[in-house]
Order: C-alpha cells, then structure tokens, then sequence
C-alpha cells in the first residue's frame, strides 16, 4: 500500500497545481468589455503632441486640429483627444478657435465632437469684433463648416450676451442659429 500511495501522491499533486494553474489563469484575465465579439476598447496607438492640418486644392489652410494627447481604438476606429484645440479658417480671413477638455473623432473624421469646458472664439476681424461662446458639449462637422449644440450655451460679444438652449453655426457663412429659450441682454454703444 506504501507503494500506491507514493505513487499516486506526485501526479495527484500536479493535477491540483495544473487546476490552480488554470484558475489563476482565468481569474487574473480582464473581463471582456464589448460585443459578441468580445473585443476591447483598447488603444492601437496613442500620439502625444499631435497637431494636423486641413487645406484645399490650392494650399490654403481650411482648419488645424491639435490636442495634448491622441488615442485612436481599432475596435470601432474612433480617436479620443486631449485637450483639443481646433481652428477653422473662413474665407474672410476670420476664424473660429474651440478648446475643450476633451474630444472624439469619428471613425470616418467627418465628426468632431468636444466635450466638458468647451470655448468657441469666433474672430470676425470686423466691427462685430469677437464673439465668445461657452458650453459643455459642441459637435463640429469641418466640411459643412458647421458647429452645433444642443445644450445650453452662453455667447458673449461686444454689447450683447445671449444664452440659448441650443445653436448653429457655419462659420463660412457666419450665421448664428439660436433656439430653445433664447435670452438676449443688449447694450447699445453710446
């Protein structure tokens, strides 16, 4: 009997260490996050200090789009952006300058979404003079030249603030659409 027992005791033993093995193996794994698939939000590759620049078929320079810190995500091809700072140039010579705390591109770049403190300039070169624009949420579409909230927004120029619901802007065009509990204080110059 001393004989079984010596010898069933080592294989018993890596048998109980192979299956803690394996426990420990799927214990420590990271649940997957995701669909069907069961594939992660993980980043493929990460640019700090990145900057880009858009221009037209002459050269001339459309709009930049910089940020602290760029991650782009295989899974549905999507960049997550740091402290982005984005300037569209209209054909007036004036531009629009956003910053915010952070921001996403869509997986095609046709969308830009920025989110947390977000400050819009706009800079006319005009006797409008600039006009300044906070809110928490801003979705930019550069080749429509359009900008869009639907959340509440602050907009503060030479004699006037307005607060607004929600708003448009083409920055080309420079029209302002402003709905949803519209409130103007006006001051004029004297």
């Amino acid at each position: 009997m001393n004989y079984r027992a010596a010898f069933w005791f080592p294989i018993g033993l890596l048998a109980a260490l192979a299956g803690l093995s394996l426990w420990l193996q799927y214990a420590v794994q990271a649940p997957s996050t995701g669909g069907p698939g069961g594939s992660k939000h993980i980043a493929d590759y990460i640019v700090e200090n990145f900057h880009a620049t858009r221009t037209d078929i002459t050269g001339k320079t459309e709009n930049t789009l910089s940020a602290h810190k760029t991650q782009h995500f295989l899974d549905d091809d999507t960049t997550e952006l740091e402290a982005p700072d984005f300037t569209a140039f209209d054909k007036q010579g004036g531009s629009v300058n956003i910053r915010s705390a952070r921001g996403y591109v869509s997986s095609k770049g046709d969308v830009i979404i920025f989110t947390g403190k977000v400050v819009l300039v706009r800079d006319l070169h005009d006797a409008q003079g600039p006009l300044t624009l906070t809110t928490d949420y801003l979705k930019v579409i550069p080749k429509q030249h359009l900008m869009l909230t639907n959340r509440p927004a602050l907009i503060q120029g030479k004699n006037i603030v307005i607060h607004a619901g929600a708003l448009q802007m083409n920055s080309q065009t420079r029209e302002l659409l402003l709905t949803h509990h519209v409130k103007t204080h006006y001051e004029p110059n004297h």
